[in-house]
């Protein structure tokens, strides 16, 4: 390739680069649509309320069964501009995008510019990272201050640096203070599993720089876990360190309940299934790079080869572990995959395979399409059809039309095609959802009409909502429907109701109705 190509790649990469963070950045006008960010919010919201940001707890009163850094970023986003849906979203883009400027900086202590900007254009494109970034838990930090860690500690294997060995160890408290044991456990097993297979040659400094990464550790981890764990006593300690969510337990039994908890020997093959699904649209590429990066060894430990070591450790533990199989699980091991999905996209070594697996998957898509356009689906499925059709359409445009170009030997203008119509696809996708949220989910309007009215108590009867617990500015209480009508009779109360049960409040106050909203719910009053 000349030198021409490659600016005119680089330059390729740079625009579609900045247009992805233009979609990502557009994402701030989607609703809540994941129930753990609008818990997340409210927990926020109480702390920002009581002025106590060290024992955390949930709405319920049981301890919070987080760490608090992302409660921390929600609340200061909370307090500078309020619970606007984008307020909530904001800090999360931006660690997102920060966690895509550090994978460039991990490709780029091996690859080249253009190689290292394909990385980061893979992890900022692939599906399973782009829709996290939009969704604000604990994943996307983890995986930031995971990647961070990993970048630093191949800093320090190479020079001997103390400040990298300190910055490895606080990059591993801010992962610990994010979610927990995991942001420890991950790091040092990766490093653990490099050591054994690799035997790279630690400098004759390393007792003392490990010291420093140790002491740097707890100084920015202890002080929360020493003071919230005197503040909450059993409770923290069981949830943190023993067999809560978040402790060592969590990793030897499933920790949620179901429908995410898996039998054993379907769990063994999830992951296997949720990586290449997660790595769309650049799955053609992942089992190449997977393959170089393993091979890279021959010319001594390698960046490749470590990040092959980190994304086939993360995908091990994950898969033995007999806990929850979750897809967001793996996005602390996708910057690795993106970086070796970059070297692989640089040359046409393999183009053919990349273009097969690529067109078999749009394929597949195109056959879903074209069975999703015969179905006549209920009411609460085909709300979901416009997002589906929006997203799928281009995609798997790009999938096929990249695929073409591939067989034909184009492969700079097959990876402009497929990054921009998978953008495009995002871009669709958002507004979207945008448009239609308020037809999936009901408790936007419903919060619209009972924030407007003096109610002293609302009831809503079903299963506890965190959206309605975000949205209703109310106190709120989920009953059944035997405390529905107890609690109808006895005091002045605005309820949220299915349609089928206003006739159990006969006998009672005279409902009132207010509004309706998706789902066949009513919104009704007895004042």
């Amino acid at each position: 390739m000349d030198h021409d190509q490659i600016v005119g790649g680089e330059r390729w990469f740079r625009w579609i680069g900045a247009a992805g963070i233009a979609v990502l950045l557009a994402g701030l006008a989607l609703p809540l649509t994941d129930g753990d960010t609008a818990f997340y919010a409210t927990v926020a919201r109480g702390a920002l309320k009581s002025g106590e940001w060290v024992a955390l707890y949930s709405p319920g009163g049981q301890v919070f069964d987080k760490p608090p850094l992302t409660i921390w970023l929600l609340g200061l986003s909370m307090a500078a501009f309020g619970s606007a849906e984008w307020a909530l979203r904001l800090w999360h883009i931006l660690l997102a995008l920060a966690t895509v400027f550090v994978t460039y900086r991990l490709a780029r202590l091996t690859l080249s510019v253009r190689q290292s900007l394909a990385a980061a254009l893979v992890l900022l494109t692939s599906g399973q990272f782009f829709y996290q970034s939009l969704v604000p838990q604990q994943d996307i930090p983890l995986t930031l201050f995971l990647a961070m860690a990993m970048y630093w500690y191949l800093r320090w294997e190479q020079a001997a640096d103390t400040r990298a060995a300190v910055l490895t160890g606080i990059s591993c408290a801010l992962a610990v203070l994010s979610k927990g044991l995991i942001g420890m456990v991950l790091p040092v097993l990766v490093v653990v599993v490099h050591l054994a297979l690799d035997r790279p040659r630690w400098p004759r400094s390393w007792p003392r720089h490990t010291a420093a990464a140790v002491l740097a550790f707890f100084i920015v981890a202890a002080p929360w876990f020493v003071v919230a764990g005197l503040r909450q006593g059993r409770a923290f300690v069981d949830t943190f360190f023993l067999s809560g969510a978040l402790g060592i337990g969590r990793f030897f039994h499933p920790a949620l309940s179901s429908p995410s908890a898996t039998p054993a020997w379907t769990g063994m093959l999830a992951y296997l299934i949720f990586l290449p699904l997660g790595m769309l649209p650049w799955t053609g590429w992942l089992w190449p790079g997977l393959r170089d990066g393993w091979q890279a060894r021959a010319g001594g430990p390698s960046v490749l080869r470590f990040c092959t070591v980190w994304l086939l450790t993360v995908l091990a533990f994950l898969t033995l572990s007999p806990g929850d199989k979750v897809i967001r699980y793996l996005l602390p091991a996708i910057p690795a995959a993106a970086v070796l999905i970059g070297h692989a996209t640089d040359g046409d070594r393999w183009s053919k395979l990349a273009s097969r697996v690529s067109i078999a998957i749009g394929g597949l898509l195109s056959a879903a399409l074209a069975w999703l356009s015969r179905q006549s689906l209920p009411a609460d499925a085909a709300a979901y059809l416009p997002l589906v059709l929006a997203f799928l359409l281009p995609l798997t445009a790009g999938l096929i039309g990249g695929a073409l170009l591939l067989f034909r030997s184009q492969r700079s203008q097959a990876l402009v095609f497929i990054s921009t119509l998978t953008l495009i696809a995002y871009g669709m996708l958002t507004a979207a959802t945008v448009r239609q949220w308020d037809r999936i989910s009901p408790w936007r309007p419903i919060s619209r009409v009972i924030n407007q009215i003096d109610a002293p108590r609302v009831l809503i009867m079903g299963e506890r909502s965190p959206f309605a617990e975000f949205y209703v500015e109310h106190p709120v209480e989920f009953v059944d429907r035997e405390g529905l009508i107890e609690r109808w009779r006895a005091e002045s109360v605005v309820a949220v109701i299915p349609v089928d049960a206003l006739a159990s409040l006969a006998g009672g106050p005279v409902p009132v109705i207010v509004g309706q909203a998706p789902g066949r719910l009513l919104i009704i009053r007895n004042f």
